[in-house]
């Protein structure tokens, strides 16, 4: 990856952020500004045509740059789109340690589980493009990608596999599932909100996020 050398054009950021998540007053490289730009437009466009739809030239469009400037950053489309799902799994991560962290340590399995869910259905619906273009372009992206992803992806599943174990393990989940094939199946329904869920429909995110935990529990409630 080939990241131009502008160490001395800074800009300081405000406290109360740029836009492009930056906050705290730090100063920020020029070129970071325009590379996370860069990530920016790649995850609007890939979230909504996909991989094969998105080109160089439209993601240097969307980030209102030359097509050419964007090989300051980054060598090809490919390694945008690898650096854009990275970002995804993350946002997916942070957005679940973030809801896990608030509810305590000494919440029920069930609970966590729960909150879990309500995270990543916000994260999917209303908070991260980077997360929709993981789910919708993974399985477009070449091998390489695919591959480069293959440990956080791994990591993020066992993240589920962990919850529903700590469950079982309390007792506030039933014990006779299992919790790696139980995992797969909640995330893949989870992932399928990206490509219907719209916004602004008769039923709220709120409720949707809801709902979706309250299914799961009651099927995975312990019998009495």
């Amino acid at each position: 990856m080939n990241v131009i050398d502008d160490s001395t054009n800074l800009d300081t950021v405000s406290g109360d952020g740029d836009g492009d998540g930056n906050s705290n007053g730090r100063r920020i490289r020029k070129g970071e500004r325009s590379r996370m730009r860069i990530l920016d437009a790649a995850a609007r466009l890939l979230s909504c045509r996909g991989y094969a739809a998105t080109t160089l030239t439209d993601i240097a469009g969307a980030a209102e740059m030359q097509a050419g400037s964007l090989y300051y950053h980054f060598d090809s489309k490919d390694a945008i789109v690898e650096e854009v799902l990275s970002v995804g799994i993350d946002h997916a991560r942070a957005a679940i340690d973030a809801a896990l962290e608030a509810l305590g340590p000494e919440a029920r399995g069930s609970d966590r589980l729960a909150e879990a869910i309500v995270a990543y259905v916000n994260c999917i619906v209303a908070e991260s493009n980077f997360t929709v273009a993981n789910i919708r372009c993974f399985n477009e992206s070449p091998p390489q990608t695919r591959e480069s992803l293959a440990v956080p992806l791994r990591d993020f599943t066992n993240l589920w596999v962990g919850l529903l174990a700590e469950g079982q393990a309390d007792g506030s989940l039933r014990a006779d599932s299992n919790a790696r094939v139980l995992a797969r199946i909640m995330i893949s329904g989870l992932n399928s909100l990206a490509s219907w869920y719209r916004p602004g429909g008769e039923l709220r995110l709120e409720d949707l996020a809801r709902q979706f935990a309250d299914m799961v529990l009651d099927g995975l409630h312990p019998p009495d």
